[in-house]
């Protein structure tokens, strides 16, 4: 079989290069892939480690080239050009994600036209040849839907597009390079389709294969981009201009989104694999991060996942599906339900009620101890009356076993290594000491405070960065050898990769952790942590093998003195960072993975067994399934800032499905939730 090579220009992002590079693996036979090949345009070292540890991760595959100053765009793609030797070149942005088959449908269109030199598929933004997402799809979904109704069909292209553009070795040997005039980038790519017009090739569009592709990660956007795109078009205007508007006229006569419009044919509600309820997606609850990276991922993966949701905040991490709103649940048809805190329980349960699926209790934490303990009852019962309950932590399966008599399925989180893994070793004399204050008692910020504190009556050079999410008075510090970054919250997940990376040492002073997430990205990271002894994290933590482990978890003395032992050690502080990270790779994510892939696909409907007394209770709680189904939803709205306010008012549409007795309770409930 003919095979492709795959350049992907990098600079930066590195989120995106991990998405990408994991797309083309999975999406791709093995038997295609030629070269897999990252030209390193001078990133980051977050992005360096990643590009380091996907090379690791795929050695027979990847190569990687590094320029030591940044090139830009065109020359970087040119260098990449030059490695490449075989029958196709496949032209991949890092924010573009291949589907199913991409590349051995495009072949399959080139092969029937020898004729063909450039072809790319329709993908989520490439200019004139974008559509968007459909809400209730994800990405590869879209491509199922364009592959159905138009298999086989493209079109002329009026202007191919650069970020997933096949080429063939006889288009780009007669044709050469991209054209280096046009700088940093843009234009660049249309300008080489009509150089290979003028030698006899055609570019196409197919309208069968659809990719997402989220659009200017790495050159951002700023008044200097839009001078250099400005400059560019001049540049092909002058070249091309009575050219491309003579391709223009037929294009818009001929146009393939137009056509797809006009023609597509769906025959069927949508049918998610697996329906996620969040009531809100919001940047400040890491659960949510979670469900959002597994929904992603099953995507990618091709089952089909969504999530269900009342409203859509300001969310800064990577999405490649259009969330469900309530007003439109019955626009789609689940395989199964997911709720996400034991509120949503009685909610999904309606659902699956209404649909007759199989119901998921998705437990991150020991929810009866949520709020302090109050709602104790209300989540017992939400843990009791599930079908099936997919936990986090053996400590919550036993938990759940121990207390309620319920069986759980343990998923052990994972964690992202190959964005988290550091592969330096640092040298610098003054140590990183790096905590996170999130403005919530169980989660122990007075005990950080008051270490943070001790901290700066030591005699060390150290720098500690200090994640808030609140206004804080801060320890006074008098200490000129001590320096506090304090860094408002929230924070992408990006960015506390980053702080993560540059330390030396966690410390978390929770007081309850269903798992413990943040320990566990600091070990890959290569900073040791300094844990309470806190439900979950024995799922990982060794104590003084990987980390410290504290039993005395208010004693702020305990937490200093290992510190100091770090800091006094330089053997053992490097010895515990070894073990740390080798303990983090243990739970890289692509392998947890594999095993929600293998759940969801066998989670069956299951009786549930509850005593007189708990079947008059759960009534209290219970969610009218007619009032989800047959009564009109609100308009969902979108809160593109809501932060802006601390009294800001949370409004939470789905309170209405519960009795009015219990609205207050709920809508206190959630606030505190979603604000934490």
């Amino acid at each position: 079989m003919k095979k492709c090579d795959i350049i992907i220009p990098i600079y930066n992002s590195p989120e995106w290069v991990k998405m990408c590079v994991y797309a083309v693996f999975k999406n791709t036979p093995n038997e295609v892939i030629g070269k897999v090949i990252l030209m390193n345009d001078n990133s980051d070292k977050v992005t360096c480690n990643c590009i380091e540890n996907l090379r690791k991760k795929y050695p027979e595959k990847i190569e990687v080239y590094k320029n030591e100053e940044n090139l830009g765009f065109i020359k970087n793609v040119n260098k990449g050009f030059k490695q490449t030797n075989a029958e196709y070149v496949l032209l991949l942005n890092t924010d573009c994600l291949l589907s199913t088959n991409t590349i051995p449908k495009l072949i399959e269109h080139v092969e029937k036209n020898n004729k063909i030199g450039l072809i790319c598929p329709i993908s989520s933004n490439a200019a004139n040849i974008s559509l968007d997402i459909f809400e209730n799809y994800s990405y590869m979904q879209m491509n199922d839907l364009l592959y159905r109704n138009f298999k086989g069909q493209c079109f002329d292209a009026c202007t191919v597009v650069g970020n997933c553009l096949l080429i063939t070795r006889e288009c780009l040997e007669k044709v050469g390079d991209l054209d280096e005039i046009y700088g940093m980038g843009y234009g660049d790519e249309t300008d080489y389709q009509f150089k290979a017009h003028s030698k006899g090739f055609e570019a196409k569009v197919a309208i069968d294969t659809y990719v997402f592709h989220k659009s200017e990660v790495s050159f951002g956007t700023s008044k200097e981009k839009q001078q250099r795109v400005d400059a560019n078009r001049k540049i092909f205007f002058d070249r091309w201009g009575k050219e491309y508007n003579e391709r223009m006229a037929i294009y818009e006569k001929n146009d393939p989104i137009k056509y797809i419009k006009e023609n597509l044919k769906i025959e069927k509600k949508p049918e998610p694999d697996v329906l996620f309820f969040l009531p809100d997606i919001v940047q400040t609850a890491g659960g949510v991060h979670i469900v959002v990276d597994i929904v992603n991922y099953l995507n990618i993966n091709g089952v089909f996942a969504n999530i269900l949701t009342e409203r859509m905040h300001k969310y800064d991490e990577i999405m490649i599906f259009s969330p469900t709103f309530m007003k439109n649940i019955n626009q789609i048809k689940p395989k199964c339900i997911v709720g996400t805190v034991y509120p949503s329980m009685y909610f999904c349960s309606a659902i699956g009620k209404h649909f007759n699926i199989p119901v998921i209790n998705f437990m991150q934490g020991y929810e009866p101890c949520f709020e302090n303990g109050r709602p104790y009852e209300w989540a017992e019962l939400a843990c009791k009356s599930s079908q099936n309950i997919l936990a986090i932590s053996n400590f919550l399966k036993d938990k759940c076993k121990n207390n309620f008599d319920k069986e759980a399925t343990v998923i052990p989180n994972g964690i992202n290594t190959d964005l988290l893994f550091n592969n330096e070793v640092s040298t610098s004399e003054t140590k990183r000491i790096t905590m996170v204050l999130r403005d919530n008692y169980a989660k122990g910020d007075f005990i950080l405070t008051e270490i943070l504190k001790q901290l700066t009556l030591l005699k060390y050079k150290l720098e500690i960065n200090v994640v808030h999410m609140t206004d804080v008075l801060f320890p006074i510090n008098n200490n000129p050898d001590v320096t506090i970054n304090k860094i408002k919250g929230p924070i992408t997940r990006k960015q506390i990769s980053a702080l993560l990376n540059s330390s030396d040492i966690y410390i978390d002073s929770s007081l309850m952790e269903g798992f413990g997430l943040t320990a566990l990205e600091a070990m890959a990271a290569g900073a040791v942590p300094i844990m309470s002894e806190s439900f979950g994290i024995g799922e990982y933590a060794k104590d003084s093998v990987n980390g410290f482990i504290i039993k005395e978890v208010n004693n702020s003395d305990k937490y200093i003195e290992k510190v100091e032992e770090l800091l006094t050690n330089e053997d053992l502080l490097r010895n515990m960072k070894q073990e740390a990270q080798k303990t983090a790779l243990e739970f890289d994510f692509d392998k947890k993975v594999d095993m929600y892939i293998d759940y969801f696909r066998n989670v069956k409907i299951e009786d549930v067994k509850l005593t007189e007394f708990e079947e008059k209770e759960i009534q209290k709680w219970i969610v009218d399934e007619q009032n989800i189904f047959n009564k009109k939803q609100p308009e969902t709205t979108i809160d593109v800032n809501p932060y802006v306010s601390k009294k800001r008012k949370l409004y939470i549409r789905f309170l209405g499905l519960f009795p009015k007795s219990l609205k207050t309770k709920v809508k206190n409930f959630l606030r505190k939730l979603i604000n934490e």
